[in-house]
Parts: C-alpha cells; structure tokens; sequence
C-alpha cells in the first residue's frame, strides 16, 4: 500500500517565506499531529537558504515526526542549482549543494530523495535551442547527469535516490539515463501529462525502477493542479498505484486536504 506524503507547511512563514528553524520545530509537532497522510515532505533548498537547516535541526525534526508515527519524503535542492550544466563549475558547485543536503537531511531517513536533473534555466536553453542542436545537446546534458547521479548514489540518501522526470526531458532520454546511471526513479504523474504523454504508460514503462511517486493534476504547459482540477485520469492512476508500496508525494500548490480525501476515496 502507498505511504501518502503531504509537504510540510511550517516550514514557511505566513508570506511563504522560509522560516526560521526554530520557529519550524516548535510548530511542527501540531502540525504532525494533526496530519492526515503517512508522511511529510520537506524540500531540502533551504539547507541552502538557512545554515540553520543543519543535522542537528533535522535530528529534532525526525524525534517529531517519530513521536506522531509519520515518515518522511524530501526533495533535494532544485531551484539554483543544475546538476545537468555545462559549466564544470555550476556543476561541481550545485554537487556540493545537493550533497550537503543529502548530509543534512539523513537523520529523517526518508523513504524518497526525489531529485531533478536539470534546471529550469537548462530546461529554458533547451526549449529556445535550435531543433537542429538539440540531439547533441541533450546527449551532453545526460551525461552531466549520469555522473551527478553515479556520485550522489554513493551519497548518504544513495539508496532512495529517485531521479525525477520533468518536462520537457523526452521519456526515452529519460529511461536510457536512468538505465546508464542505474538509477532508481521518482515518476511524476503531473509532469509527464503536462509533457503530453500518457502518464500511466509512462508510469508502466518505468514501474521496475520506480522508488517514489509525485502525484499531482495537470493539462498541457501546467502542472501541480488540485486532484480533479486538470486531466488525470484518477480512475487510472489509482489502478496503477494499487500495488505500489512506496512514498506518493502530493505535489499540489496550496492546501491539498481535499485532494487528498478526494484520492482515498477513490481507493
């Protein structure tokens, strides 16, 4: 059976800024209790943002999450950093990034460490670049990739390392550098359907190395909708998840309780 995961929202301050660290561990534990999922998502940019985000915060954080029977997912760094550049150091710096997170984070053992392989900017460059390029281009980018991930597996979160599909990457470039990497997976329902393609084939296709789900409505060009509010079909994605027994994320954009009870209803 799934282990649903909601993201953590006392990690931001009434304007959606980070919070400060103190001020999430003292409000985390209502907010555990009060949980309705199996597990909590914590995104691990702000180990960038906030030094305070250290071992030490995320040790408190896991006694929490320990005392109210919940999991936990994260996702490593992902805003200003791109482990698929060019530039060798971007690059070895946004290594640097990823890999002090996965350190930092440890201590809540998360059953998912989703991670992207590329920037938006990337993604950006990529979408303006002559069709002509593009091929070459993309073969350069994967291998950035595969060597990111070949290091990161050797990481602390190594073993529930899943490499995220995004839009924009076509599927089977996907699967052949998460075979050349032999990399676990984090398949995205909302990405792939905003991508266009069939998130369930998709999904099927990828199942054996699939360690984690996010799951979020979506139509083409927008992703991270409501459950209900784009064109997922449900039916589908609940038929497909029915004997996957790993973290499924709730990516949504705003509260997701209702998505969340419109989910197990279906199930």
């Amino acid at each position: 059976m799934a282990v649903w995961s909601l993201p953590c929202r006392s990690m931001l301050t009434a304007g959606s800024q980070p919070a400060r660290p103190a001020d999430f561990l003292a409000a985390l534990p209502d907010e555990a209790s009060a949980s309705k999922g199996d597990a909590m998502e914590f995104p691990g940019d702000f180990c960038s943002v906030d030094s305070g985000y250290d071992a030490a915060t995320w040790r408190e954080a896991a006694k929490i999450l320990q005392a109210a029977g919940l999991a936990a997912t994260v996702h490593l760094p992902f805003v200003w950093v791109d482990i698929a550049a060019l530039d060798q150091d971007v690059w070895e710096g946004s290594l640097r990034s990823v890999e002090r997170a996965a350190h930092a984070m440890a201590p809540l053992q998360p059953r998912l460490a989703a991670l992207h392989p590329a920037n938006y900017a990337t993604q950006t460059v990529l979408t303006a670049a002559p069709q002509a390029a593009r091929p070459m281009a993309l073969m350069a980018l994967a291998d950035r990739v595969v060597a990111a991930v070949k290091r990161l597996q050797a990481g602390p979160l190594g073993p529930v390392l899943g490499l995220e599909n995004l839009e924009g990457l076509p599927l089977p470039l996907f699967q052949a550098v998460a075979e050349q990497a032999d990399a676990r997976v984090c398949f995205d329902f909302g990405h792939a359907l905003s991508d266009g393609a069939d998130p369930v084939e998709a999904f099927k296709s990828l199942r054996d190395r699939v360690v984690g789900c996010h799951l979020h409505d979506a139509r083409a060009g927008k992703a991270h909708l409501p459950l209900g509010e784009g064109d997922l079909d449900l039916g589908s994605a609940k038929a497909a998840l029915a004997t996957f027994d790993g973290p499924v994320v709730l990516e949504i954009e705003g509260h997701c309780e209702e998505s969340l009870a419109r989910l197990l209803t279906a199930l």
